[in-house]
């Protein structure tokens, strides 16, 4: 018995072949486009009809094929996100709320994790030959791969990334208006020595944006840096730096941290290593929020970045540029909130509370 009338049976197919639209429409008595319709938002079709072509492809094991329906459409309806292992490891939160806005947004995310923002710039170009329909990254891209997007006519959007020129947009936090923020909060008080702890030399962009704000902070109110020390973002990074610079004599009096990773490590150091009194004999800040921020053991004071809203916000800005709703070179700057917690010395007249910035 030949192929179709099999298919008209709902049998005999090689179990090596994918059914297809053609053998739905044979075995349901319609027409090809009439299963198209079926399976496409919106498609006028009548009740009968349509649970004719359900009911055929059920028995065949028929799904409709994205591939051949973006080449129809122009759209694959994936998205590519490329992240840094350090943006993964230490804001997993991001990647979780991405996932949501762009699952929310009837796509489906591709991803790309690399060790460096060199390689995940390789892997853009990897996420091109997928042909997504856009890409959100936490890597910094050079000129040369935004190029090669906006060649295929790919927006970017970049995660807390400033935009290279009018090639890719990009939503981030307020860095600059959160350290000012902090550092306010501090100079009411006796600062004392102030140090800094910074993430990685190179290749940390938000390490850099956050420290210079706070620095400049600093400057503005006269009160003097001591030194900034430099470690990879991790808890054991933040400790074992405080071993090293510092002992239970020699000591900072404010230590502000450019994550809440490497200010945990610290915070342990200083306690448990060198006996020392948080905030009586040094306090200590943060950036982020991350959930262990807020445990009782730490307490610690720091900046909430507002990822949740961040996420939803690049998601949004990436479909207002496929809709060309929005252009190119746009920055969305979203504000952060001190979170005033135990590890920086109470000051007359304030309370803990969250201050916006």
């Amino acid at each position: 018995m030949d192929n179709l009338n099999a298919s008209k049976r709902g049998e005999g197919l090689p179990l090596s072949t994918r059914a297809t639209s053609y053998d739905v429409a044979r075995l349901a008595g319609v027409s090809q486009s009439a299963v198209s319709r079926a399976f496409r938002a919106g498609g006028s079709i009548s009740r009968i009809t349509r649970d004719k072509v359900e009911k055929a492809a059920r028995e065949l094991g028929y799904s409709p094929s994205h591939i051949a329906r973006s080449l129809i459409t122009q759209r694959t309806r994936m998205v590519g996100v490329a992240m840094t292992d350090t943006t993964a490891r230490n804001s997993s939160d991001v990647l979780r709320y991405l996932s949501d806005s762009i699952q929310a947004s009837g796509s489906r995310m591709l991803l790309c994790t690399a060790p460096t923002d060199q390689e995940a710039a390789d892997g853009v170009l990897d996420l091109l030959a997928f042909q997504v329909d856009g890409i959100i990254s936490s890597a910094t891209l050079p000129l040369a791969v935004l190029a090669a997007a906006g060649r295929q006519r790919v927006p970017v959007v970049l995660f807390n990334r400033m935009p290279s020129g009018l090639l890719a947009s990009s939503v981030a936090c307020d860095h600059a208006a959160g350290m000012e923020a902090l550092v306010e909060h501090l100079a009411f008080g006796d600062m004392g020595r102030t140090f800094i702890l910074a993430g990685p030399e190179a290749g940390a962009p938000v390490s850099e944006e956050r420290i210079g704000a706070a620095r400049n902070a600093l400057a503005r109110r006269g009160i003097p840096v001591e030194a900034v020390f430099h470690a990879d973002y991790s808890f054991e990074g933040g400790r074992a730096t405080i071993l090293r610079e510092f002992s239970s004599s020699h000591h900072p009096d404010t230590l502000i941290c450019a994550n809440d990773t490497m200010a945990l490590g610290a915070i342990d150091a200083l306690r448990f290593d060198l006996g020392l009194s948080v905030p009586h004999d040094v306090q200590v800040t943060g950036f982020d929020d991350v959930p262990q921020s807020g445990w009782p053991s730490y307490d610690l004071t720091t900046l909430r970045q507002p990822v949740r809203r961040m996420a939803e916000a690049g998601v949004r800005l990436l479909l207002d540029k496929l809709s060309g709703a929005a252009s190119g070179g746009e920055r969305r700057l979203m504000p952060a909130e001190l979170q005033l917690r135990g590890t920086t010395r109470p000051i007359p007249g304030a309370s803990r509370a969250s201050v916006a910035s």
